[in-house]
């Protein structure tokens, strides 16, 4: 056994067709499955289905995971991964995935968070037990910068469609995650600074706006809430005691943004289940992920941190 099989490999698979995804992705299960490893798919229905077709028993050998579902949020996308992976590596077998997080489809922004997340793989397993994920990408339907960045993220990239090497591998490319600012969207629905002792009136403020964002139903209403509160409350325990709020209605999501003078250095953070008996934090971020279909994070050194939570209302 090599060193490269002593750790995380991470692979890309551009495909052309629906045909070539189920011969090579039918091809890698059969690998693990014949080498007795635990196998997971995580993919959309529109893959999922004939690649079970294809499989026929040994379908029911191999673990199925809705991307579709999971995957809304490209954030909750990790830590599945590593619950799978806890959960099977005492198994004493080997390990292997198949993740599609990008299909048509995607909204630019989804696209975004998505791409950050196939870089933030390469760090959150960098350290951990040796499996493989193999990550398809749909080669005709997606937009070509989409393709050449997967020779940035995946140290391989295999299939007939795969492109020459447009861009280095850059493992550490994660670290930089937080350095692109959220998009403009205009003047906020209500902006207000706050503190310690403003949050009580801040929770009431968006509260009171809830019709203005599109918000239906107490469940709704008072998971944003939540939402609004524990990033604020992140602001005053780690961004220097106070913060900015602001809220927008856009393109059926009901957005909440918080801004202060703190910085993020984990770019894992939200990505990560917190471990409340220690107060090492994150409890808010990760919260606010569960909940939303994206959490933007924006932190650096000059501009401090801004939040940015896209909370579903239709």
């Amino acid at each position: 056994m090599g060193p490269s099989d002593l750790r995380f490999r991470h692979e890309a698979l551009l495909y052309e067709d629906a045909d070539e995804f189920v011969a090579d992705t039918s091809r890698f299960v059969r690998e693990g499955l014949d080498a007795g490893e635990a196998v997971l798919v995580a993919v959309i229905e529109e893959r999922a289905r004939p690649l079970r077709e294809e499989l026929g028993a040994d379908a029911s050998r191999v673990e199925f995971l809705a991307m579709a579902e999971v995957g809304r949020n490209p954030a909750r996308i990790i830590p599945a991964w590593q619950d799978w992976v806890a959960r099977n590596t005492g198994r004493g077998t080997g390990l292997r995935g198949i993740g599609e997080p990008i299909w048509a489809g995607r909204t630019d922004l989804e696209i975004r968070e998505c791409r950050m997340h196939e870089h933030l793989l390469n760090t959150a397993f960098d350290d951990g037990p040796a499996w493989t994920l193999l990550c398809p990408y749909d080669a005709a339907r997606l937009p070509q910068p989409v393709l050449e960045g997967v020779t940035h993220s995946h140290p391989a990239v295999l299939g007939a469609a795969a492109p020459a090497r447009s861009a280095p591998f850059d493992g550490n490319a994660g670290l930089a995650a937080f350095a692109a600012p959220p998009p403009e969207l205009g003047p906020p629905l209500f902006e207000t600074p706050f503190g310690l002792a403003d949050l009580p009136m801040l929770r009431t403020a968006v509260r009171e706006r809830a019709d203005l964002l599109s918000l239906r139903g107490r469940r709704q209403v008072e998971d944003f809430v939540l939402v609004a509160d524990e990033l604020a409350c992140n602001s005053v325990r780690h961004g220097g005691g106070r913060g900015r709020l602001a809220l927008w209605a856009s393109d059926g999501h009901a957005v909440c943004e918080v801004r202060d003078r703190g910085l993020i250095n984990d770019p894992l953070a939200g990505r990560r289940r917190p471990d409340l008996q220690t107060k090492g934090g994150g409890a808010g971020l990760w919260t606010a992920n569960q909940l939303c279909d994206l959490l933007l994070i924006y932190s650096t050194p000059a501009a401090g941190t801004a939040v940015r939570a896209h909370f579903p209302v239709c």
